[in-house]
C-alpha cells in the first residue's frame, strides 16, 4: 500500500485523540461497573496509564499512532463462579464502542482472559488470575493535527 493509500485509510478513522477519550471512558466506565455489579476490589491505577509508539503496518507514515492503555489492576482473583457475568458485563460496554468478543486467550480455574477486538485493529484484554486485569491496545490513528490537514506531510 503505498504512503497516500495508508492516509487515505487513516482520514476514514478517528484521530488518535478522539480514540484517547472514547476508550479511556469506556475503561472507566467497565472498572466502575465491575466493582458496582460485580463487586470486585476497587482498582489500582498504574503511574504510567499509557504509552504509546509508531504504527508497523503503516510505517510510511510517522504521524500513525499507537497506544497502549492499563486500567492497573483490582487486587485479587475474580471468583469462577462471578468470571462469565464480569464477562457479559465487559462485552456489553466494550460492544457500544465497536468491539467484539474474539475469544478466551486462557480458561482455567482460577486464571481466565478473553480478548475483543474492533475494525480499527484495537484489542481490549480482560483477565483474572492473582489481581484482575483490564487493558487496550488501539490500532493505528492519526494524530489530530495529520487528519486536520487532510494530506500526508
Amino acid at each position: 500500500m503505498s504512503k497516500d493509500e495508508q492516509y487515505a485509510e487513516l482520514l476514514k478513522r478517528p484521530d488518535i485523540e478522539q480514540i484517547h477519550d472514547e476508550y479511556t471512558k469506556m475503561l472507566e466506565e467497565i472498572r466502575n461497573e465491575l466493582v458496582a455489579q460485580i463487586g470486585i476490589a476497587p482498582w489500582v491505577p498504574k503511574d504510567e496509564p499509557f504509552s504509546g509508539s509508531g504504527c508497523a503496518e503503516f510505517s510510511d507514515l510517522s504521524e500513525a499512532h499507537k497506544r497502549r492503555y492499563s486500567s492497573g489492576h483490582s487486587p485479587g482473583n475474580l471468583p469462577d463462579a462471578r468470571w462469565a457475568d464480569a464477562v457479559k458485563l465487559v462485552e456489553s460496554i466494550a460492544g457500544r464502542h465497536g468491539f467484539k468478543l474474539h475469544g478466551a486467550v486462557v480458561d482455567r480455574p482460577s486464571d481466565h482472559e478473553v480478548t475483543f477486538g474492533n475494525d480499527y485493529g484495537a484489542e481490549l484484554l480482560f483477565g483474572t488470575a492473582a489481581n484482575t486485569t483490564l487493558s487496550v491496545s488501539t490500532g493505528c490513528h492519526l494524530t489530530k493535527a495529520a487528519k486536520e490537514r487532510g494530506k500526508p506531510a
